[in-house]
């Protein structure tokens, strides 16, 4: 049965301070989708700390007796909230052994090693320690390009190509969408404002989905209403912690949550990561 989770991290269930001061506290992103047969793609996975539970989420879902294959690994960009359960796992030779990986797809070469603003050195090493330790190949994709697991197809809306204008690890976050038999998924990574309006400029006509996973968990520096209205999504995920959900629904950021909350607003469904990891299914039953 096609189906997609929403993994609730361990740091979605922060409840301290948020603030500019503080900080953001990141919340941690993981979702998995399985195909009509089984088959399992991950979409990154979570923090360090989420790697056990992350691998029990995967055998929980693989064909019965069987070892978890993920057929794509998605890491949307270089964050540790996002690739870190993936990393943890492959330095715990007890975790690796559990999982097999065949393709693991991400979009930062070199030449973003020195982006403005947005150095990503440390990102190289980890990265050639998890193809080391999983043999995953390593795969690139390009803009427009169609990834496809057992007829469920990905097609990629987004991918960086001018490190001169990026600012922020953030702004390398593939753009893309899930496509089986059932429901349209657009998954967003943590996106910023102009990574989403260029979606907008090439693919004015065709970026209706069902589910959409609202970009940099739902927090106020990014969002995009043209790009909200375009995709016009009945189910949204959020994954964002509790303290970052009740601070971008208070006054402290002025206006600037409204735009995330137009995106709630037009939905009929709105999952969070800290309530939970649930479970959604892509196919109507019958």
């Amino acid at each position: 049965m096609e189906k997609l989770i929403q993994y609730c991290t361990r740091a979605s269930l922060y409840d301290g301070p948020f603030d500019s001061v503080v900080g953001w506290a990141a919340a941690g992103m993981g979702y998995l989708l399985t195909t009509a047969n089984g088959r399992l793609v991950a979409i990154d996975g979570g923090n360090r700390e989420d790697a056990e539970a992350w691998v029990e989420l995967l055998e929980a879902n693989a064909p019965v007796g069987t070892v978890p294959e993920i057929d794509l690994w998605f890491i949307t960009h270089p964050h540790g909230d996002h690739y870190g359960a993936l990393l943890e796992i492959c330095r715990r030779p007890e975790l690796c052994a559990r999982i097999r990986v065949k393709k693991l797809v991400y979009h930062f070469p070199a030449e973003f090693r020195n982006a403005k603003g947005g150095n990503i050195d440390y990102v190289f090493p980890d990265f050639a320690a998890i193809l080391a330790a999983t043999g995953a190949e390593a795969y690139l994709p390009q803009v427009d390009e169609m990834l496809e697991v057992d007829g469920m197809r990905f097609h990629i809306l987004y991918t960086p190509t001018d490190c001169s204008i990026l600012n922020n690890p953030n702004q390398l976050s593939l753009i893309f969408t899930a496509q089986g038999a059932g429901k349209k998924i657009m998954f967003t990574g943590d996106a910023y404002h102009r990574n989403m309006q260029i979606v907008v400029w090439r693919y004015p006509k065709t970026l209706a989905c069902d589910i959409l996973q609202l970009p940099h968990h739902g927090l106020c520096d990014t969002g995009n209403l043209d790009f909200y209205k375009k995709v016009n999504a009945k189910t949204v995920l959020i994954p964002i912690s509790v303290a970052g959900d009740r601070t971008m629904r208070s006054d402290m950021y002025g206006d600037s949550p409204a735009v995330n909350r137009w995106a709630e607003d037009n939905a009929e469904a709105v999952y969070k990561a800290f309530a939970g990891t649930v479970e959604l299914p892509l196919c109507e039953e019958g």
